[in-house]
């Protein structure tokens, strides 16, 4: 598996260092032995529900931030005469702050339909998806102002020297989102273009591109853009019983076949404020053992919206922000030594419990 490498680098050759780092590290968590799965929290939507209100409640509940913090660009169910003004980057502030205080960041974009003069439509079918390749058309040439608008607050991030996990088209094999269920070559195809425009045309060497699909309807691979264009495979996973899931087991077990980082890229439960989550943690450690880190959804998904969030954030296996150390990288367990995995590890790859959240 590619978490064994020696040394994993992104996939775009002129990435900044810091990007490089924050890579290479993820890579290889799950070769340690514990303190080994990044922990997650989603902040809403940018300039209409994000804020640190969620963050601070979960800190309370848990006495821990998390390793990731992350916003998301869009607000595709609504509408404006100018749609543009539904893509929104006024979180960039709140998140330089938390990779200045040891957290990593992420940015998802939940897109207006650029088919639409008006923007909003975020679940209907865009019939003519293709146009996204063809400026020249009235959807492509929208969709290129949503582009160009993304890439500003992406560049804002860049030039504070912010790496960013970048997960555009989430659960595209789904049937939910304007960019669901397209012609699996064309999306292909769009998927290089954003990433050919942002990397190539927008110098923005600070993005980690991240494919993740959603664990229910199959067809978890089929999207799949190619290993040139990925550096972290997901999966967006709401369910009671992740660690019983036999359609799960099956996604993570398609999805580690593509050789790339694994993570849980939206998790919540399907009940809402019963939700136990050291269930995940049971499934980290006996089912999803290459998992890199997970990104919680908030509202009534979130850790402490539900059971067990402080054990959960506390358990020797989750890496939260304060204990994010870009230089420490862990090698594979030689095979020999492979079963020493299931005994607790207090080496010096983990920072001290009374240090945590400090």
């Amino acid at each position: 598996m590619i978490a064994c490498a020696h040394n994993v680098s992104p996939v775009n050759p002129n990435a900044t260092q810091a990007t490089r780092d924050v890579v290479n590290w993820l890579a290889h968590l799950p070769n340690r032995l514990d303190n080994k799965v990044t922990s997650g929290f989603f902040g809403g939507y940018s300039a209409w529900t994000f804020s640190t209100t969620q963050l601070e409640a979960l800190h309370t509940a848990t006495g821990q931030y998390p390793g990731i913090f992350g916003a998301d660009y869009g607000a595709g169910w609504a509408t404006n005469p100018d749609p543009t003004t539904m893509i929104d980057y006024t979180c960039n502030d709140t998140l330089k702050t938390y990779w200045s205080n040891g957290g990593l960041v992420a940015i998802s974009a939940h897109y207006p339909s650029p088919g639409y003069a008006n923007g909003g439509n975020l679940k209907t079918h865009l019939a003519n998806f293709v146009d996204l390749l063809n400026p020249a058309t009235e959807t492509g040439a929208r969709w290129r102002t949503y582009l160009d608008k993304t890439a500003r607050g992406l560049a804002d991030l860049r030039d504070a020297g912010v790496p960013v996990l970048w997960r555009p088209f989430h659960e595209m094999n789904g049937d939910w989102f304007w960019w669901c269920a397209q012609d699996i070559n064309t999306f292909k195809k769009v998927w290089i273009d954003m990433y050919n425009y942002f990397t190539t045309t927008k110098g923005l060497n600070n993005l980690i591109w991240v494919f993740a699909p959603d664990f229910g309807p199959g067809n978890w691979t089929n999207y799949y853009p190619g290993a040139s264009y990925v550096d972290v495979v997901g999966l967006d996973v709401y369910d009671d019983n992740p660690g019983s899931s036999v359609n799960l087991a099956s996604a993570y077990d398609a999805m580690l076949g593509l050789n790339k980082t694994f993570a849980f890229t939206e998790i919540g439960p399907d009940t809402l404020g019963s939700f136990d989550y050291m269930k995940w943690t049971n499934a980290f450690s006996q089912k999803f053992r290459k998992t890199a880190f997970f990104y919680a959804w908030n509202d009534g998904c979130a850790p402490q919206s539900n059971g067990n969030a402080s054990p959960f954030m506390n358990h020797p296996w989750i890496v939260n922000r304060g204990e994010i150390s870009l230089g420490s990288l862990t090698e594979p367990v030689p095979s020999s030594t492979i079963l020493k995995e299931d005994r607790p590890n207090r080496g010096s790859d983990r920072t001290p419990p009374e240090s945590r959240g400090q």
